[in-house]
């Protein structure tokens, strides 16, 4: 099997469990996000690299608040960039880490967004926090196996590069961080695909 009829495998399958468990319904739930602004300024094409940065800590952690805290005295050290957020590999290693368990990853970097209105979901285990242009949309932060968020309605105003950062933890055994949307004018879920994503070397969003 190749590596793109494996994503497109792994895609199906998330899509077929999300319908299970009710999430890609087509509407949102909740509020839908607006007033996002772009990063201001926007970053230089020339300065951007492919993918989403990340950094680590190692440890058990049982929530998203203990990450932060471990982070107040211990430096995340950084890892590989992230092409883009299709990880569901069982036991494996958790994104870009060696390790296959106890792992907070700091995520950072720019999502490229057109004007319209776009739905988003998440599929995460364990814990996860989401952060688009400064404005929290979404977190779970328990333990526990592999779940869709609801729909996440976001209308975008202006077109560019807009913030994007996410706090994860996988405690034990399986770990899963996918990021799907629907973009507007569009009538299905995909994975947010890698050329939407990029970072400055170093984190820096702002």
């Amino acid at each position: 099997m190749t590596k793109r009829m494996g994503l497109a495998v792994n895609a199906l399958a998330a899509l077929a469990l999300a319908a299970l468990l009710g999430g890609f319904a087509g509407v949102a739930s909740g509020q839908p996000f607006t007033g996002l602004a772009p990063a201001d300024p926007q970053p230089a094409a020339a300065d951007l690299k492919p993918g989403l940065g990340v950094k680590y800590l190692i440890e058990k952690f049982d929530s998203l608040r203990e990450i932060e805290e471990m982070a107040t005295w211990s430096k995340p050290q950084a890892g590989e960039p992230l092409p883009m957020l299709n990880y569901h590999v069982g036991e494996g290693a958790v994104l870009s880490n060696h390790n296959t368990n106890l792992v907070g990853a700091f995520i950072d970097g720019f999502i490229r967004l057109e004007a319209g209105t776009y739905l988003f979901s998440v599929q995460h285990n364990d814990g996860v926090r989401l952060i688009l242009a400064g404005q929290e949309i979404y977190e779970d932060g328990e333990v526990a196996p592999d779940r869709f968020s609801p729909n996440l309605e976001v209308t975008i105003d202006k077109p560019g590069w807009y913030a994007l950062s996410l706090l994860y933890y996988e405690k034990r055994n399986t770990s899963t961080l996918e990021l799907y949307w629907q973009p507007p004018g569009t009538d299905e879920f995909v994975l947010v695909p890698a050329e939407a994503f990029a970072h400055l070397p170093g984190g820096d969003t702002t």
